[in-house]
């Protein structure tokens, strides 16, 4: 068992490394990284490091997940590795993956790791969570949209997310999923290929239907509705 949770934590860490850390900063106004603001130029508001959340372990194994914070909640199913990032999240966070192999799960405030767990046999349950945890679950998010890179799988990726009131600009590599919790109205990434590292290809899901699709680079701009 030792040496198998060994394993794990050096597949982890390698694939941590290649992912590369989520960072994020908040935009008081559209021109992160030499882009324009295609919603409210100029007037979006800044916000608080977000929380991200990492799945680690074997590659391609798929998982079953459930985050949620104080105010609304998210299902989801994924493959390893995968992060999650919940955009504009209320206080506390937690994580709960169900997967059929050894997993990983971790917490970050921005770039700040807060927690970590691991399974230590196959079908297990991993949960990570900030400080103190959270009394229950919270209600199913409404509305429920989201923003998921699907690719390139290699390749460093920069950009910005927003809704018509707040904004913030990330660095990170795909897959991420972002949960935006409670958009206002409208909302839009722009992506940028920082190293031409492939396609850029990213969708919006609005209450579990994919409602936008788009690929390309080296920028992309995707929006809903």
């Amino acid at each position: 068992m030792k040496r198998r949770n060994s394993k794990l934590r050096w597949s982890a860490a390698l694939q941590r490394l290649a992912l590369g850390i989520l960072a994020f900063a908040c935009a008081a106004c559209g021109g992160a990284f030499g882009t324009a603001n295609p919603t409210s130029p100029g007037n979006t508001s800044q916000i608080p490091a977000q929380n991200s959340l990492w799945v680690l372990g074997t590659p391609g194994t798929p998982f079953q997940a459930l985050v949620t914070d104080s105010s609304q909640s998210w299902n989801f199913r994924g493959v390893v590795p995968e992060a999650v990032v919940i955009v504009n999240n209320a206080p506390g966070t937690q994580m709960t993956v169900n997967n059929s192999a050894l997993v990983t799960t971790e917490l970050f405030n921005g770039v700040t790791l807060v927690a970590e767990a691991s399974t230590t046999e196959p079908f297990g349950t991993a949960v990570v969570q900030t400080f103190g945890g959270l009394t229950g679950i919270a209600p199913r998010a409404n509305p429920d949209v989201r923003i998921f890179m699907k690719g390139p799988a290699s390749g460093l990726l920069t950009g910005l997310v927003e809704d018509l009131s707040l904004s913030f600009v990330f660095e990170a590599r795909a897959p991420t999923l972002f949960l935006f919790e409670h958009p206002d109205a409208r909302v839009d990434a722009i992506i940028n290929s920082v190293d031409s590292g492939g396609t850029i290809i990213a969708d919006i899901q609005s209450d579990g239907v994919v409602a936008v699709q788009a690929s390309g680079g080296p920028r992309l701009l995707i929006k809903f509705p």
